[in-house]
């Protein structure tokens, strides 16, 4: 027996639902989705990210990451992304591409990092910029930082590293995992209008 409601309106409401709750609950399984996007030499790139924000209204799902990271000279290229999540005790799968902006220095940028606590801001002060080669092993803070905070006024000079990525989301394909049958519904946003196919798994 199926344990979801299988009409579409109520399950694009329960996708949003779940992202909102993602976003404010790191126990929550859609915290940390996987972030895809096509590096400078057309590979693909995938990597953990933490969801900061879900704005049901804009759906837009944004995420922190520091400005001298390369997926940030990659996104400037290719702004076609694809963040995926799932929740295994819910058995729902959800791939959703985006089309991704880089808020740097701005009134979005500047709003988040306002919010952002001094042990999260610490992760922009590093000397090095992210994916340098090292010779040791090492996260690149100066050694003055190991194992404390920075303080409030040594914490804004990562301001100009702090970046908030924006996904806009285009479309949704959901998957719902059972046993007595799966589910596959793909809900296209034109004009922040929901358009839903049924596909098969």
């Amino acid at each position: 027996m199926l344990l979801i409601d299988e009409n579409p309106k109520v399950i694009f409401d329960n996708v949003k639902e779940l992202l909102i709750i993602g976003a404010k609950n790191r126990n929550h399984a859609f915290h940390t989705p996987v972030f895809s996007n096509n590096s400078e030499n057309n590979k693909p790139n995938s990597r953990i990210v933490v969801l900061r924000k879900f704005n049901q209204d804009t759906l837009k799902l944004n995420f922190h990451t520091d400005f001298r990271s390369p997926k940030i000279t990659d996104l400037m290229k290719n702004y076609h992304t694809e963040l995926i999540f799932y929740d295994f005790n819910l058995k729902i799968q959800l791939r959703i591409e985006t089309k991704s902006s880089i808020n740097n220095k701005n009134k979005v940028a500047k709003n988040a990092w306002e919010k952002t606590p001094l042990v999260s801001r610490k992760c922009y002060l590093t000397q090095k910029k992210p994916s340098s080669i090292t010779s040791l092993p090492e996260d690149g803070i100066s050694q003055h930082l190991k194992e404390k905070e920075p303080s409030k006024i040594e914490s804004e000079k990562g301001y100009d590293n702090f970046t908030v990525v924006e996904n806009k989301i285009i479309s949704i394909d959901w998957l719902y995992l059972s046993s007595s049958g799966h589910r596959r519904l793909k809900i296209k946003l034109e004009n922040y209008e929901p358009f839903y196919q049924w596909l098969i798994p």
